[in-house]
């Protein structure tokens, strides 16, 4: 059975198309509509009559159909005896993928910087339960996500703060480790909401964007695919309860709240501190293309310096920076399409290619056939933080070279900007400055499940005994 993704929308990121679904599933908590007499719940209903989160959004688990030849389905081994779409429909998903980094400081960097190649790799496992096709209630889906990483990545040797290889800060920053970073229930709730509580990854959730947000096949580097001043805030496993209303058509309200201190492996959690924010992501249409604008404001009783944050280079910051608590960081992203494959988005029925470009994975629900721009940009209070202000944009793209639909591409840059404040700390002005950095890959996809990239960077570093680097790298993912 081909399970075809009928709900998603160019452009639209896990988070909204959970909130989205909030809107079918509110029906089944009793709430008025203006529908027929036909009953439009038919198509996301189980035999028991109970609505699905995945067959309103297919997109929220990691792959939604097993099918398909060698070269052209979502992963490696396929569907064998059709065990893996039974499992779907009984609202079981067993997913796994592998990625692999190798990178080289070839100009520049530290005074450690060789020039000889760095090798690592990410195994992750995900597991997810729908719990309406497995007969127990409406509207729920839980989810087990599991990391591991080996091998030895290029940490120091670039001579930068912003980490050149995101690969190697999951599950814990430059250590091999194991560890169950997952595991919460997204449920819908009445009037249009939806809650996601357990363990997350707030990665997966926060300041996401169509063509900079995700290591395993897009930008390398951390500054170019999240902001690093979140790492403030709030670790890659934390305990958490987030909500996702949507208000209208084109606007999401997103909240919540959690354990900034929760470090990944401490199962038990750190309850000392909390954060919460609150995200107004909006969607629209400019000149006919799809554009996405969102608001973060979030604040933490954490007492927070930057050398706990680990989104950065391990131990790069020294002194006595001021540290202090009521921490808040403000930032404004979005993305912009102005350009689509002619008939990407209509269905060949129609006359359209849209099934030569679609992909049932979350990976290609989130990045859409295109070409467009992204930008970030954020500030948090100098007298609190070594570094008070983050830019960076670029421009990317999915499908825009002809027979190549899956291939995926990214070019821009971003500024990490010294705080004026801890200028004045003793030594400090010797030691750090501004950052500046420039990234290009190309993700050629050998198939959908496999994809090769190569890319590079040039830094103009924050460190000041560090000379500009470039840096050269490839990576290799595969979904299994």
């Amino acid at each position: 059975m081909k399970h075809k993704n009928t709900s998603r929308s160019r452009g639209r990121k896990i988070v909204t198309a959970l909130a989205a679904t909030s809107a079918v599933m509110s029906s089944a908590f009793g709430q008025a509509t203006n529908a027929p007499a036909a009953d439009p719940m038919a198509a996301y209903k189980t035999d028991k009559g109970l609505i699905s989160l995945t067959k309103a959004a297919p997109e929220l688990t990691p792959v939604s159909d097993y099918t398909g030849d060698f070269w052209r389905r979502a992963t490696l081994f396929g569907d064998p005896g059709g065990w893996r779409t039974r499992a779907y429909d009984h609202g079981l998903t067993l997913d796994a993928q592998l990625t692999q980094v190798f990178q080289g400081v070839v100009s520049g960097g530290s005074a450690k910087g060789s020039g000889s190649g760095n090798y690592n790799g990410l195994f992750e496992a995900n597991m997810t339960l729908d719990t309406a096709k497995a007969g127990l209630w409406s509207g729920g889906l839980f989810a087990v996500t599991e990391q591991t990483s080996f091998g030895h990545p290029l940490k120091n040797q670039a001579g930068n703060l912003s980490p050149v290889n995101s690969t190697a800060l999951w599950p814990v920053a430059y250590q091999n480790d194991s560890v169950l970073m997952e595991y919460y229930l997204a449920q819908a709730l009445p009037l249009n909401t939806v809650a996601i509580v357990g363990r997350i990854d707030p990665s997966n959730f926060l300041d996401q964007n169509s063509f900079s947000s995700t290591s395993d096949s897009q930008f390398l580097n951390v500054s170019m695919n999240s902001n690093p001043l979140f790492g403030r805030f709030l670790t890659y496993s934390t305990y958490a309860a987030l909500f996702m209303t949507k208000v209208t058509e084109s606007f999401t309200l997103e909240y919540g709240g959690w354990t900034p201190n929760s470090a990944p492996g401490e199962y038990g959690g750190n309850w000392d501190d909390y954060g919460i924010a609150m995200i107004p992501h909006f969607t629209y249409r400019a000149f006919d293309h799809p554009g996405m604008i969102q608001f973060i404001g979030a604040y933490t009783s954490k007492n927070a310096v930057d050398v706990d944050n680990p989104r950065f280079l391990p131990g790069v910051i020294t002194g006595n920076p001021p540290t202090r608590s009521d921490n808040w960081i403000v930032e404004v992203s979005g993305e912009q399409y102005f350009w689509e494959p002619k008939g990407a988005s209509v269905p060949r029925s129609e006359g359209g290619r849209k099934e030569d470009f679609h992909v049932p994975t979350k990976d290609f629900a989130v990045n859409q056939p295109g070409l467009g721009i992204f930008y970030r940009a954020s500030y948090v209070p100098e007298d609190r933080s070594a570094y008070s202000l983050y830019l960076s944009g670029g421009l990317g793209g999915r499908g825009v070279i002809p027979g190549r639909p899956y291939d995926r591409f990214g070019v821009g840059s971003y500024w990490l900007k010294q705080s004026d404040d801890f200028k004045n700390q003793p030594g400090i002005p010797l030691v750090l400055g501004d950052e500046v950095g420039v990234e290009a890959f190309y993700n050629f996809a050998i198939t959908p499940w496999m994809q090769l990239t190569a890319d590079v960077q040039w830094i103009s570093q924050g460190i000041k005994s560090s000379q500009d680097a470039w840096v050269l790298g490839t990576r290799l993912n595969m979904r299994f």
